[in-house]
C-alpha cells in the first residue's frame, strides 16, 4: 500500500484525532502532534508483539537517567499500521539549535551528546533486553547466556550478507569479524544505539532534558559501540563525517577514557549494520552502502582491517 499524508492522517482521524501536526518522520515511523499533551506515532513496520515489549522497556527505564523518556499510554491499531499515543516530552531537537560542527561553540553540542553517552554507560541492562529484536530482525539480539561478541559477530554477519560485494572488500569484513571475535567481554550496560541530534532534546542552554526513541539498536551491550555510533550518526550524511568521528573520539577518550581503535573497530561493524537499515523505508530514503563504502575505504579503516 503506498503511503501517503492522507493514509497517515486517515489513520490519527479515525482515533480521533483530526486537528495534527506532523513533527518528525524517521525509520520507524512518523510522530503527530495531537493535542492535549500528547503526540501519536505512527510505526511503519513494528508489529503488536514488538511495540508491547519497547512499552515494557520503556517503563522499566523510567527514571534511569537523568532526563525523561518516552512512556507508550495507548497501542491501538486504526488500519494498516500500530499506532501508540505518548505524553509529548520537553525540549527541543538538538540539530534544530545547536552550532554546526566547525562553529563557534559547536563543542556545546558535543558535551551534550557526550552527557548522554555517559549517562547510558552508567544504566544497568534490564531483563526485557533478553526478548528484544533490532532493526527489522524478530529474534533477540542476545538472549541470555550469549556473550556480547558473539551477538554481535552474528548481526554484523547478518547484515554484511546483504551488502553488494563491490562496496566492502570482503577481506576487511573477515578481519572485523575475527577482531570482534576476539574481543574481551565488557562489562554490558543499557546501549541506545541510535543516539543522534533528533532524538536528544535539549533545553535553552542545550542541556539534555529528553532521549527519545529507543527500539532501533537498543540492545544490551559495551558502552564504547554507543560511542562509536553516535559520533558517526550525529552528523551522518555530512562531507565533514570524518572529521567529526575524529572530534568526538578525541572527546570520548579524553572524558571517558575509551580506546579510539576500538571505537573506531565498533565504528565499521556499526556502518555494516545500518547499510541497509532503509531497505524497507516506505519513503523510499536512500541506503547506507555508499556511506559505508567511504567508511571502509579510509586509510585508518585500511591499516586497521589488514591481515
Amino acid at each position: 500500500m503506498p503511503l501517503t499524508d492522507s493514509l497517515l492522517h486517515d489513520q490519527l482521524a479515525a482515533l480521533g484525532h483530526r486537528d495534527v501536526e506532523q513533527l518528525a518522520v524517521g525509520m520507524q515511523g512518523a510522530v503527530y502532534r495531537v493535542g492535549q499533551g500528547r503526540i501519536a506515532k505512527i510505526w511503519f513496520h513494528a508489529g503488536e508483539a514488538e511495540l508491547r515489549t519497547l512499552a515494557e522497556l520503556y517503563d522499566v527505564i523510567d527514571g534511569q537517567l537523568p532526563y525523561r523518556t518516552p512512556r507508550i499510554h495507548e497501542l491501538r491499531r486504526p488500519g494498516p499500521y500500530w499506532v501508540t499515543v505518548e505524553e509529548e516530552l520537553p525540549g527541543a531537537p538538538l540539530y534544530t539549535v545547536a552550532p554546526i560542527f566547525g562553529a563557534q561553540g559547536w563543542e556545546r553540542g558535543r558535551d551534550c551528546v557526550l552527557d548522554v553517552v555517559a549517562a547510558l554507560a552508567e544504566v544497568k541492562p534490564p531483563e526485557v533486553l533478553r526478548r528484544t529484536a533490532v532493526l527489522d530482525e524478530t529474534m533477540p539480539f542476545r538472549p541470555e547466556g550469549v556473550k556480547w561478541s558473539e551477538a554481535l559477530v552474528g548481526l554484523v554477519k547478518r547484515r554484511a550478507e546483504r551488502l553488494d560485494r563491490t562496496v566492502v572488500d570482503g577481506d576487511k569484513i573477515a578481519v572485523l569479524l575475527e577482531r570482534l571475535t576476539d574481543l574481551e567481554e565488557p562489562e554490558s550496560r543499557l546501549v541506545h544505539g541510535d543516539v543522534t541530534a533528533g532524538n536528544i532534546l535539549v533545553d535553552d542552554d542545550l542541556r539534555p532534558v529528553t532521549l527519545l526513541d529507543f527500539g532501533l539498536l537498543t540492545m544490551k551491550g559495551d558502552p564504547m559501540f554507543e560511542a562509536a555510533a553516535a559520533a558517526s550518526v550525529i552528523d551522518l550524511w555530512s562531507p565533514r563525517v570524518r572529521e567529526v568521528e575524529a572530534a568526538y573520539d578525541e572527546a570520548f577518550a579524553a572524558r571517558l577514557g575509551y580506546d579510539r581503535e576500538l571505537l573506531l573497530l565498533y565504528r565499521c561493524a556499526h556502518s555494516l549494520i545500518i547499510a541497509h537499515a532503509h531497505d524497507d523505508d516506505p519513503y523510499d530514503r536512500d541506503s547506507h552502502e555508499p556511506l559505508t563504502a567511504k567508511l571502509f575505504d579510509h586509510p585508518e579503516v585500511t591499516a586497521l582491517l589488514r591481515r
